[in-house]
């Protein structure tokens, strides 16, 4: 037997689904007939992935030592992880109904269209519909995981932990941490709690001090939502609540691993450039607005999705280590060189590369351009006067332009893969007017609605479009033929089509007009009988 980090994705979904427990409820509990009865090409798929919160080192003091898992905010996706906590059960996506096109049929004709090219692209829907699947993830609500949980704190519920390992002594905070998404009750969204436990608050002026941040409205910050004290655990905690992305991972998790053999350190400097830019953007904005980040470490810098990066668990030392922002400015400084030996970690692979700058300054200068290098020894160099994130801006600001060509260039990629799907809602509808409009049990013998005329007209074209035959009398199952008829019938195109009844006694000729006619008025008759 292999190994759980060698099974395949598929196979350690459909062990994550065996191993959860979930089974024990009677409800989900299937006999051997009807296992039988499961399609062998249908996935079993649960527990698309559990956000667990790691714990790191203090970034500056500690650089390259142990690290336990507390804030290392990330999401994993692998069963071993996935049995650590025992979830409500789901229904099972079918994401082989997703496939991609085969072969042969990939390379067609200008003027063919595959079922694809109707739809969004299928990793951008599989990336969408687990991230779904995730905020929506519970705790089964019998198993001792959840009873040891408040079933309400403040005005959230649901809580679920995203701790992936139990060691949560924190070295950043100075206090145990731990990670919760839950649901909040005045608008349904979910959010991430993070409760920093066994903290007393000395002073209530400090709570004064999250009216800042939540201000704050950056694409490169976390929005801090609020903060509050409870007791719900027992204990005395303080909680403070922030956005949720799920399916994110952080800087630390992503790159301070370890590395598969041949596999090079450090980060690609394209991707290198987008952090540093990202990173620099929300810098200007909390230094602009009066406040400092305090938290520019691997493990408090979240990666939401491709190449983009957040400050993570911002306003946290603002209040633990209250100072009525007497000390922002020489916290702001600091920023500014955490930001440089970040950069500097990040390009070597190595949170110890900081220790012995020359050499990782020797090593960064063979592996990336003179610009990367030239930053990092602005953010680092000392000076008798105050540095301001402008200078670091002003020089890279070449590098800003070609991030923002990447950036709307990802942004025309999405909106074209959207427009795929736009008019897809007026697909539905009028199939649902359809659906409403055709063979109508209680209207069976009433003169008004008998099959004849417009109804009798739409009978035939709902043969036409989906019980159509081949020569040989097997069924017809052509998607794209259904979104072309439908698409024809929505704009009410004068093509003509023929349509045969099923005894092949009468034929019909009518264009897509005049169905779309018979539709109105029909479906406006039923809405006159509903709404008398």
């Amino acid at each position: 037997m292999r190994p759980p980090s060698s099974l395949s994705y598929e196979e350690n979904l459909i062990n994550g689904f065996n191993g959860m427990g979930v089974g024990n409820s009677s409800q989900f509990q299937m006999s051997q007939q009807q296992q039988q009865q499961i399609p062998p090409h249908v996935d079993r798929i649960m527990n698309p992935g559990n956000m667990g919160p790691g714990n790191g080192s203090n970034f500056f003091q500690t650089m390259g030592q142990n690290r336990s898992s507390d804030d290392s905010f990330r999401y994993t996706t692998d069963s071993h992880n996935a049995q650590q906590l025992p979830i409500a059960p789901l229904q099972p996506l079918q994401y082989h109904l997703y496939t991609p096109p085969l072969p042969h049929v990939s390379n067609m004709p200008a003027h063919h269209r595959a079922i694809h090219h109707f739809f969004m692209e299928d990793n951008l829907r599989e990336t969408l519909q687990r991230q779904s699947e995730a905020s929506r993830q519970i705790l089964d609500p019998n198993t001792p995981e959840a009873q040891s949980l408040p079933s309400e704190i403040h005005i959230y519920h649901s809580l679920y932990p995203l701790d992936d390992k139990p060691d949560r002594h924190s070295k950043v905070f100075g206090f145990p941490t731990s990670v919760y998404k839950a649901i909040s009750s005045m608008d349904g969204k979910p959010y991430v709690l993070r409760r920093i436990e066994g903290f007393r608050l000395l002073s209530e002026t400090a709570m004064t001090s999250i009216e800042g941040w939540r201000r704050i409205k950056h694409a490169g910050v976390v929005s801090v939502r609020e903060a509050f004290t409870t007791k719900a655990f027992g204990d005395n905690s303080l909680v403070f609540v922030y956005d949720y992305f799920p399916l994110s991972t952080t800087l630390s998790a992503m790159y301070f691993v370890p590395l598969r053999a041949g596999a090079k350190p450090g980060v690609p400097e394209k991707s290198l450039w987008s952090y540093i830019i990202q990173i620099s953007s929300a810098i200007k904005t909390l230094h602009s607005s009066g406040l400092a980040a305090r938290i520019l470490e691997p493990s408090k810098l979240l990666v939401t999705g491709k190449n983009r990066v957040r400050l993570n668990c911002c306003g946290i030392f603002d209040m633990i280590n209250y100072d009525g922002g007497k000390n922002v400015i020489q916290f702001q400084q600091d920023d500014l060189v955490n930001f440089g030996r970040l950069i500097v970690a990040l390009a070597c692979g190595s949170l110890a590369a900081v220790h012995n700058l020359p050499k990782s300054l020797e090593y960064i200068s063979r592996q990336y351009t003179p610009d990367v290098k030239n930053v990092i020894l602005l953010l680092l160099s000392k000076r008798s006067n105050y540095k301001s994130i402008d200078e670091v801006l002003n020089m890279i600001m070449p590098k800003i332009l070609q991030e923002a060509n990447s950036a709307y260039s990802y942004n025309d990629l999405l909106e074209s893969e959207l427009a795929k799907e736009t008019e897809n809602g007026r697909v539905v509808r009028l199939l649902c007017k359809l659906g409403f409009i055709n063979e109508r049990p209680e209207f069976d013998m009433d003169p008004a609605w008998s099959e004849t005329g417009d109804r009798y007209l739409l009978k035939l074209f709902r043969d036409y479009v989906f019980h159509q035959v081949d020569e040989l009398g097997n069924p017809v199952v052509d998607v794209g033929h259904v979104l072309q008829c439908l698409n024809k019938l929505d704009a009410g195109v004068d093509e003509r089509i023929m349509l045969m009844s099923r005894d092949e006694q009468s034929c019909l000729i009518v264009s897509y007009k005049e169905l779309k006619q018979c539709i109105e008025s029909s479906f406006s008759m039923l809405s006159r009988e509903t709404n008398p």
